[in-house]
C-alpha cells in the first residue's frame, strides 16, 4: 500500500543534535527536580501482579480529579510528578504511532506568558525549553509547536509572532513560518499553515472575532519556503483518524472553507504531493478511505492504495462505517421502517443486510442485522474476526451494538425507553453469552462495557455506596464478579498512544489511585491524599 511519508529522518535526537537543537532554541534553567515516587497506600500490600509495565513504554497516570498532577513513567520507571497547575501529555509521531517524548507546560512567573515548556524523552531529560507556553505534535522529525490559545473560540483572533514553530528533530533546524501563522500540519514532505492576514485598519465586529474568517487563509509550502498552495477563505482540520490506523493518509490535508458572509461551507481534500483536491469531504471513514458528497451521491474513496484516488463505490446515503470490503450506509430517518437503522453492503458479493445498529471502536467494526446476523470485522484488513447469530426478544424494537476488539455487546430493546430487556456478548470461535439485566439490576444501577482481552469481555456494574459515592465492580462475560468494591474504574483505549497491557485499567480503591489488573493487584499506584502544588492557581485550564 502507498504511503508518502516525511524522509527527513525519523532516527532518535543524537547527542549532537540534541546540542543543536538546545542552541536554536531560548533556554531556561533546569526544571524543578523530580519529586521522589508516592507509594500507594492500599488496604493491604500489594502481591505479584499478572500483568507488568515492564515494557519501556511511555505512559501518563492521569492524576485523581484535577487536570494536572499527571505521572509519566517508563515501563515501570516514574520519569515525572506534575504540580497540579503543569500541563503533561504525551507526544505520540503521528506517522507511527510510537511515543519517544512527552511535554510539559508549568508556572513560570519571570517568562513572557507566565508558563513555561519542555519536551522531554524516555530518559526524562530535557530536550527542548522554551521561555512560553506551547502546544507540540510530532510528524516524523518535525516537532510542530503553537501557543495554547490555538483551542480558543478564534485562534486566529489572538496571535502574535513565534506563536507557530516548526522544528526539523533530527537536524535542529528550525524551518521558515509564514507572516501571521497560527496553526501548522504537515503532508508528506510539505508544511501547511493556517494565517490570518488581519489589515492595518481592521476593527473586530464582536469579542468573539466572527468577521475575522474573511482574512484566514490556507497556505501549504515546501521545506525551502516556497508556496505550492493558497486558499482563501480557509482553516485545516483533521481527519481523526486513530493511532492505531496505519493507513491513514499521511499526505492529505483537509481544509476547511468559509462563505463569505462568515458561515462554515464545505471542506476538500488536497494532496500537495501529487497537487491533487478533491471537494464534499464528509469524514474519514477508516483503512484509508474517505467518504466525499457530490452531486447529490456519497462516494467512499481510497486514498492511499494508488497514486490517484479511486471510488470504491458510491450510494443516495451517508457512509458512515468502512473495513475492506465492508460500507455500512445510513438511510433518511424519515423512512419509518429505517428510522435509527443502517444498511450493510458486502462490497465483494454485493450481500445486502438491514441493520439494527453498527458501532467501532479502534481496531474493529461491529453490526447487529435484523435477520440476526452477528459480524465483527478487522478494521484495517476486513477479516472476519466474529461470526454468529442472535435471536430477537419478543416484540424487538432496536438494539444497541457496542465494538470491543473481536468481542461484541449486544443491547436489546423491546420497547421505546431504551430499557434493556437482554444483554448478548458474541466473540470469536462461536463464543455466546446471555446475560438477564433484571438479575443485574438487583444489584447495578447501571452497566456498561470495559474493555477485552483474550479470554472474553469484562464490564463495569455501578452501585450506591456509603455517604452517597459509588461503588464499582467489574464482572466478566458470565456476570460473575472479578474485581469489587472499587472506588473508580475506567480504561485507556486499547490501541491509543497510552495504551495500557492487556486486562489493566485505571482504578481507585481505599485510598490509592493508579493501575490495577484483574487480580486486583496493583501495577501502580499512588496515594489519593498525595498532591503537589506550586505557586500557580489552576486557572490555565
Amino acid at each position: 500500500m502507498k504511503r508518502s511519508v516525511l524522509r527527513i529522518g525519523c532516527a532518535v535526537l543524537s547527542l549532537s543534535a540534541a546540542a543543536g537543537l538546545l542552541a536554536s532554541c531560548s533556554l531556561l534553567p533546569p526544571a524543578s527536580p523530580l519529586p521522589d515516587s508516592k507509594p500507594a497506600q492500599a488496604e493491604e500490600a500489594p502481591g505479584p501482579a499478572a500483568a507488568s509495565l515492564d515494557d519501556g513504554k511511555l505512559r501518563i497516570l492521569y492524576s485523581n480529579g484535577s487536570n494536572g498532577g499527571n505521572t509519566v513513567l517508563c515501563g515501570n520507571t516514574v520519569l515525572y510528578q506534575a504540580a497540579s497547575s503543569e500541563t503533561v501529555y504525551l507526544v505520540p509521531d503521528t506517522l507511527t504511532g510510537t511515543v519517544r517524548y512527552y511535554l510539559r507546560q508549568w508556572s513560570a512567573p519571570g517568562t513572557p506568558t507566565g508558563r513555561a515548556t519542555a519536551l522531554c524523552d524516555r530518559s526524562g531529560k530535557e530536550i527542548l525549553t522554551f521561555d512560553r507556553a506551547y502546544d507540540a505534535v510530532l510528524t516524523g522529525s518535525l516537532l510542530v509547536l503553537t501557543a495554547p490559545e490555538q483551542m480558543a473560540y478564534a485562534p486566529c483572533n489572538n496571535h502574535a509572532e513565534g506563536d507557530c514553530r516548526v522544528i526539523d528533530l533530527a537536524t535542529g533546524e528550525e524551518l521558515a513560518v509564514p507572516e501571521n501563522a497560527y496553526g501548522c500540519s504537515a503532508a508528506g514532505s510539505y508544511l501547511a499553515f493556517e494565517v490570518c492576514n488581519v489589515p492595518a485598519d481592521y476593527v473586530q465586529e464582536n469579542e468573539w472575532g466572527d468577521d475575522l474568517t474573511a482574512y484566514c487563509a490556507v497556505q501549504v509550502q515546501d521545506r525551502q519556503g516556497e508556496v505550492v498552495y493558497q486558499a482563501e477563505l480557509s482553516a485545516l482540520s483533521n481527519f481523526y483518524a486513530s493511532s492505531s490506523d496505519s493507513s491513514a493518509p499521511t499526505d492529505w490535508l483537509v481544509v476547511s472553507h468559509y462563505n463569505e458572509d462568515g458561515t462554515t461551507g464545505a471542506d476538500s481534500l488536497y494532496n500537495p504531493t501529487t497537487g491533487e483536491e478533491l471537494t464534499g469531504f464528509q469524514q474519514y471513514t477508516g483503512a484509508g478511505t474517505v467518504s466525499l458528497y457530490n452531486s447529490g451521491r456519497y462516494q467512499l474513496v481510497d486514498l492511499v492504495s494508488s497514486e490517484q484516488s479511486a471510488v470504491l463505490c458510491e450510494y443516495d446515503q451517508p457512509i458512515r462505517y468502512y473495513a475492506p470490503g465492508v460500507a455500512i450506509t445510513e438511510p433518511d430517518a424519515s423512512t419509518p421502517e429505517m428510522a435509527g437503522r443502517y444498511l450493510f453492503h458486502d462490497l465483494l458479493t454485493g450481500e445486502e443486510k438491514t441493520l439494527y445498529d453498527a458501532n467501532t471502536d479502534d481496531a474493529t467494526l461491529a453490526i447487529y442485522a435484523v435477520d440476526g446476523t452477528v459480524r465483527v470485522f478487522d478494521r484495517q484488513t476486513g477479516v472476519l474476526l466474529t461470526d454468529t447469530a442472535i435471536d430477537p426478544v419478543e416484540n424487538q424494537v432496536r438494539a444497541h451494538v457496542y465494538a470491543e476488539n473481536d468481542w461484541v455487546w449486544v443491547a436489546q430493546d423491546d420497547n421505546d425507553n431504551y430499557v434493556n430487556t437482554a444483554i448478548q456478548i458474541c466473540g470469536p470461535d462461536g463464543t455466546h453469552k446471555t446475560l438477564d439485566p433484571r438479575t443485574l439490576e438487583e444489584a447495578y444501577t447501571h452497566y456498561y462495557p470495559l474493555f477485552s482481552t483474550a479470554d472474553g469481555l469484562y464490564f463495569y456494574g455501578c452501585c450506591n455506596g456509603p455517604g452517597s459515592s459509588w461503588l464499582y465492580d467489574i464482572l466478566d462475560s458470565d456476570g460473575n464478579v472479578v474485581v469489587g468494591g472499587l472506588r473508580s474504574c475506567s480504561t485507556y483505549y486499547a490501541d491509543s498512544a497510552n495504551g495500557l497491557p492487556e486486562g489493566v485499567f485505571a482504578a481507585s480503591k481505599g485510598f490509592s489511585y493508579g493501575w490495577m489488573d484483574l487480580s486486583g493487584r496493583w501495577l501502580y499506584a499512588e496515594s489519593i491524599f498525595a498532591s503537589s502544588n506550586d505557586e500557580m492557581d489552576n486557572d490555565f485550564f
